[in-house]
């Protein structure tokens, strides 16, 4: 069981509370002793007291401050107070409304009702007495739903800043997400076709023949090339969501059916055997779904080249990519046994492996990479949905 409502008085609304008291008491004081010394009588200091009591108490619990009001209004009522009691209840009606919990302030309305028509009867004359107790009772009645407006009205503002929060924290976790999209995109764009370059440099620089220099060089002006598509592409992006300045310029969209034949191609240009099949229809696999795959299938060529084994008989990579009703599958596998010459590595951080799973999780799809086999690595994208559900 409570005592306190949402809204809790801030200092502010306490501190005005207190310096009103203060002040009325002091020239409720001062007025007497100017006008009417014996209107100071030891009941009316009494009263004094017990609205200082009650504001007193009010800093510490506001369900406090309101039972200490009630507690001399009832004295108030017994030692025929009424003026006193009138104003302190009635304060206190509207503060409790505002500030306790509502069993609390509906239990205290009722019994700032019964304090009101206690002093109605304390009257003689019942026309005074009928007049009184529905004056009072008006007052507090008006005075209750003044607080309970303004309650309404502070719990809403309070649970408005509290949505504010919520949304800009959800608003900074999307940047966030964005940001770990970009840098993983950024990621995938670099690693695949720098590696492509590299590599490509140092098949020119090992050759000797002017024709095999030739070729590498045009492999790598294409390397450049697609990577700076790329990059444009992710620009665009940027461009859009208003993150930076637009520009000139614009990017292919990411196609899995040429991605195949661009990734195929420069795998067998750096001497790699390579088998691509693919089973059912690429053109029902949704845009979205097939730049996922897209990005997958770069990263596990860009490791094809960094770790793989080339110049076997049966192939040294074999790409499947399956179509299923409602999912697709794709398994890049390549050969790394340590009797062949693999081909030169490079640095990695592990972060190609973690952008793939995240790519697929974010379709319900998973992915298994590792060594089936002696000398095989293979990794298996599976179940990755055509439609998000």
């Amino acid at each position: 069981m409570t005592f306190s409502s949402d809204v809790a008085p801030s200092r502010r609304v306490l501190s005005i509370l207190t310096l009103a008291t203060i002040g009325g008491i002091s020239a409720d004081i001062a007025l007497a002793l100017i006008f009417d010394p014996e209107y100071l009588s030891a009941r009316l200091q009494f009263g004094y007291l017990i609205w200082i009591l009650a504001v007193s108490l009010f800093w510490l619990h506001p369900a406090a401050g309101a039972l200490a009001a009630l507690v001399g209004a009832a004295i108030g009522v017994v030692t025929n107070s009424p003026f006193e009691t009138l104003l302190l209840v009635a304060l206190f009606s509207g503060l409790s409304a505002l500030y306790c919990s509502q069993w609390v302030r509906r239990l205290y309305l009722v019994m700032t009702l019964g304090i009101a028509i206690s002093v109605g009867l304390s009257e003689s004359v019942r026309v005074l007495a009928v007049g009184f107790t529905l004056t009072t009772g008006a007052l507090m009645v008006l005075s209750y739903l003044a607080g309970r407006a303004t309650r309404r009205h502070l719990a809403s503002r309070l649970s408005a800043e509290r949505e504010l929060v919520q949304l800009r924290a959800a608003h900074q976790e999307a940047l966030s997400g964005e940001r770990r999209s970009i840098a993983r995109d950024l990621h995938d764009i670099l690693a695949h076709d720098l590696t492509v370059i590299s590599m490509q440099t140092q098949v020119a620089a090992a050759t000797g023949t002017p024709e095999s220099r030739a070729a590498a060089l045009s492999q790598i002006s294409q390397s450049a090339s697609a990577a700076l598509h790329d990059l444009r592409r992710v620009l665009l992006v940027l461009q859009r969501e208003n993150i930076i300045g637009s520009g000139p310029g614009d990017a292919p969209e990411l196609d899995l059916e040429s991605g195949l034949q661009r990734f195929t191609e420069r795998l067998k240009d750096l001497g790699f055997t390579v088998d691509t099949s693919v089973h059912g229809d690429l053109s029902s696999i949704p845009q979205s779904v097939e730049a996922c795959l897209y990005r997958i299938l770069q990263e596990c060529t860009t490791n094809v080249v960094k770790h793989g084994a080339r110049g076997h008989a049966i192939n040294d990579c074999t790409i499947e990519l399956e179509v299923k009703e409602a999912t697709v599958d794709l398994t890049v596998t390549n050969r790394t046994d340590a009797n062949q010459a693999p081909a030169p590595k490079h640095a990695t951080s592990g972060t190609g492996l973690i952008s793939m799973e995240d790519r697929a999780a974010t379709y319900g799809g998973t992915i298994e990479a590792g060594s089936p086999a002696e000398g095989i690595w293979s990794v298996q994208v599976s179940d990755i949905e055509l439609r998000l559900r």
